[in-house]
């Protein structure tokens, strides 16, 4: 399901596809029938970034349900024990007291972010750990995320590599369905080899 969101937002960014597939190239090679390996995985910071940010733009998953096991008071309101509590993390992942230009497409914002000395994204290195929550957190964090991170990596690794893929129609909205979770109902693309 992401990887259609990724497809979509490639097709809107070709200089994001570029930038991709450069990394791909570097770290991978023209020789399309070397396997992947590991190392290999973990040398693609950029698509990393890429499946970061296009999930900050469309979490697959919009709120999250907690609740207290004791009284609180948040935000100046008590609340007794056994409260629910929904947190709204399309709001957090789009939040300007979190990101900086929010609005704006840019994986460079989780680009080598521990060692990146840019400081375009200050607010990112600050509150990261709470503001991005792709995978939960905390003690329920989900035990599945590095190797869902793989199999992504090495999804966009093997269909970037070998094809070109585009929107067929760069206006058309996408098509995706919002519940419990988002799904893409429709995305139609034109794919072709790629050519060296």
């Amino acid at each position: 399901n992401l990887l259609c969101f990724v497809v979509y937002y490639l097709g809107h960014y070709p200089e994001v596809k570029q930038r991709l597939r450069q990394e791909l190239d570097e770290v991978l090679g023209n020789d399309l029938t070397k396997p992947i390996n590991y190392n290999n995985i973990e040398k693609l910071y950029y698509c990393d970034a890429v499946i970061k940010e296009v999930y900050r733009h469309s979490p697959i998953t919009f709120f999250i349900g907690r609740i207290n096991v004791e009284k609180d008071e948040v935000g100046g309101f008590n609340w007794p024990e056994g409260t629910s509590f929904h947190i709204l993390y399309s709001e957090i992942m789009m939040s300007k007291d979190y990101w900086t230009n929010p609005e704006k497409f840019d994986p460079y914002r989780f680009y080598k972010i521990d060692e990146n000395h840019n400081n375009n994204y200050l607010l990112e290195k600050q509150h990261i750990k709470n503001s991005f929550t792709i995978f939960g957190g905390g003690i329920r964090i989900c035990p599945g995320r590095k190797l869902a991170m793989i199999e992504l990596k090495c999804l966009l690794a093997l269909i970037y590599r070998k094809y070109d893929i585009e929107l067929a129609d760069i206006n058309s909205p996408l098509k995706y369905e919002s519940g419990l979770f988002t799904t893409c109902k429709e995305l139609i693309v034109k794919i072709k080899s790629r050519k060296f």
